[in-house]
């Protein structure tokens, strides 16, 4: 299968490649990203890696839960179009209309001004490494769900949080896919790889195909 097409420096083309509503997702060279890829690793399925997740609000812009700062609007143009250590690939949520894509970016800029979810950050690393899965195997889940109810708070986020946050917020997509858990317990790359909540993407080659590799 050919590759998933990756914008890295060359700026995507509004209306063509993404517009306001998708889900952007993004891998950079840092060691922030890094972790969080190693992180997710040994369950990954698709074989691109994506370490971070935003909403696109508009043609040169988007709103991110951004390491340290917190949820932030961002120009594409500053933070990802110029900078060679990162890529980007969107996703469009299936179904998407002019008034769904409006709700997905008007509940993301609700949430601009609060604070980055360090806790729930270091939760997903705790729990979703290989130790975190068996212990969740070993009591059905139980683990993960009581220590996602503590933590779970909508006035801190975590950037896949946010991003699943703003699609789990429209009853179209509550839950669907990952979307059958909490927004805090998704990471980057599950949230990518929910084929169930987005169009099949593009491809290099031209042809359009979901993420997931068989």
């Amino acid at each position: 299968m050919a590759p998933i097409k990756i914008f890295n420096t060359t700026p995507a083309t509004y209306g063509q490649d993404y517009e306001r509503g998708w889900i952007g997702f993004n891998h950079a060279g840092s060691w922030f990203s890094k972790g969080i890829a190693q992180v997710q690793q040994w369950k990954q399925i698709s074989d691109v890696t994506v370490s971070h997740v935003f909403v696109v609000t508009g043609e040169d812009e988007c709103v991110e839960a951004a390491y340290p700062k917190g949820v932030v609007r961002s120009k594409l143009s500053v933070e990802y179009w110029p900078k060679d250590d990162r890529y980007v690939i969107f996703r469009k949520p299936k179904g998407l209309t002019a008034d769904l894509a409006d709700r997905i970016a008007e509940t993301a800029e609700e949430q601009l001004g609060t604070d980055f979810d360090y806790t729930t950050t270091a939760n997903l690393a705790l729990q979703k490494n290989f130790f975190g899965w068996i212990v969740n195997w070993l009591t059905s889940e139980e683990a993960n769900r009581a220590v996602d109810s503590l933590i779970e708070d909508d006035s801190r986020w975590l950037c896949s949080a946010l991003g699943a946050y703003c699609l789990k917020s429209q009853p179209e997509y509550d839950g669907n896919g990952v979307l059958e858990q909490q927004p805090g317990m998704i990471t980057p790359q599950e949230l990518f790889e929910s084929d169930e909540l987005f169009e099949p993407v593009a491809r290099t080659d031209g042809s359009i195909a979901p993420v997931r590799v068989n």
